[in-house]
């Protein structure tokens, strides 16, 4: 690949007249451009992990090596929060008084819940998370 990308290379910087001053040139450096930009990405998602703070938490989740109790749910994995459902209430703010306020979200108590709900459709909830199954990176704690 490396030796493919050298000879594009050469064959461009050899003919830049060609690459710069016409048309079809132009249009061709463009493709040859895209194609190295899609190469490119492709090779950078097979190593990109997306970085997430928040994460449902299912019923699984409490038996898995990465779970801990820190600050909250935690999964070690992802360094991300574990929340159930229903919990995530927003704190706002007032950004601007004026006869009708602007508000923002100034944080959000994960601890809280949003909506008045009894714990069992919590728990009823949380079963439903991922279709009831673990998620893809649950490694059973050893007892």
């Amino acid at each position: 690949m490396a030796k493919a990308q050298h000879n594009e290379f050469e064959d461009i910087t050899g003919n830049l007249d060609f690459y710069i001053a016409t048309d079809e040139g132009k249009a061709q450096l463009i493709e040859i451009t895209k194609k190295r930009e899609r190469k490119f990405m492709e090779e950078l998602l097979k190593f990109y992990r997306p970085q997430r703070d928040v994460i449902w938490m299912n019923p699984h989740c409490e038996k898995c090596i990465y779970y801990v109790e820190r600050k909250g749910a935690r999964c070690e994995l992802n360094n991300a929060r574990l929340v159930k459902p229903f919990y995530g209430k927003a704190i706002w703010e007032i950004i601007k008084e004026t006869d009708t306020p602007d508000f923002d979200v100034e944080e959000i108590d994960w601890d809280e819940l949003r909506v008045q709900v009894a714990q069992e459709i919590v728990d009823e909830a949380m079963k439903k998370i991922n279709g009831g199954r673990p998620y893809s990176c649950f490694s059973r704690k050893g007892n």
